[in-house]
């Protein structure tokens, strides 16, 4: 049987660097057509696949985890704020275009999985500040302003966090509040927990943060770019270092909302951009090579 998996040869003892927050099973590498080398990847709900976008273009592919078979999505899209629905059954991606006054204006666009079918979900606007997919409804925050499309028959109601001008903001019913909670600053990465109480965060030269849904009781995680939540107490992002040309070494870190950390990867992979399955057993990431890994958690 042809396996679609190279095994990584990680070290584990990189895995018991600080602390024993998660069993890591495995990371394995998925075995890529040689021609599709990936940027950012974006793993389905139930860890059947993962959305990829291409380091060399603005495709945007579906790659099937268990096969290895890769489709094509779009040929125009962006790896930024990839959303999936619960059901696994639609991708909300951003459209990059250019006006007539070649100014760069983002669209937001659904594509239905089994149909391949699309739909625009909010016309090209230079004022785009965050995406969701509540249920089957797609909100896209268009300068503070909730716009939503319902593709079905099942809204489900969480706020949407989104960042404007550098503002850390969050959607309620329609509601946008500016939370902000180490005060002016550039904020980015915001990410909602599973349970809809909570924001992880970025803030400039600071570091990783997470706070209530209202923005108080802010506590700072440390080092961890691009973060996403495990679950509603364990998240997960990277620590980089660069030459101030490009990324020279990074790995994955888990961390529980006290701060104590554990590293997830060693130094044979330049780990980046997690993303986590619906029931924080798979991580997908990808490395400066262009490659696309799993992590398997127990």
């Amino acid at each position: 049987m042809k396996k679609f998996f190279i095994s990584a040869a990680l070290i584990c003892s990189g895995f018991m660097a600080y602390a024993q927050l998660v069993n890591v099973e495995s990371v394995q590498r998925v075995n890529l057509p040689s021609t599709l080398a990936v940027n950012k990847a974006t793993i389905s709900p139930d860890g059947t696949f993962a959305v990829v976008s291409d380091l060399g273009s603005t495709a945007l592919n579906s790659v099937d985890l268990a096969s290895g078979r890769v489709s094509t999505i779009t040929d125009n899209g962006s790896g930024v704020d990839v959303r999936i629905s619960d059901d696994n059954q639609t991708v909300v991606y951003r459209q990059i275009t250019t006006n007539k006054n070649h100014l760069r204006q983002t669209a937001v666009r659904a594509h239905d999985m089994s149909t391949g079918s699309e739909q625009q979900i909010l016309k090209p606007t230079r004022n785009l500040n965050g995406v969701a997919i509540n249920g089957t409804e797609v909100v896209a925050i268009e300068k503070g302003k909730a716009r939503t499309k319902n593709l079905g028959k099942n809204k489900v109601s969480r706020p949407v966090v989104s960042i404007q001008e550098g503002h850390l903001n969050v959607t309620v019913n329609g509601k946008t509040t500016t939370l902000d909670p180490q005060g002016r600053s550039s904020y980015l990465w915001p990410s909602l927990s599973p349970d809809g109480t909570k924001v992880l965060y970025w803030v400039a030269f600071e570091g990783c943060f997470v706070c209530d849904l209202d923005g108080s009781n802010p506590v700072k995680l440390g080092e961890l770019r691009a973060a996403r939540w495990i679950n509603d107490n364990l998240v997960v992002g990277q620590r980089d270092h660069d030459n101030g040309d490009y990324i020279t070494d990074s790995e994955l870190i888990a961390s529980d909302l006290n701060g104590t950390k554990q590293v997830l990867t060693d130094a044979s992979v330049v780990a980046l951009n997690p993303s986590v399955s619906a029931d924080g057993k798979k991580i997908a990431f990808t490395t400066n090579k262009g490659e696309l890994y799993i992590l398997n958690l127990k």
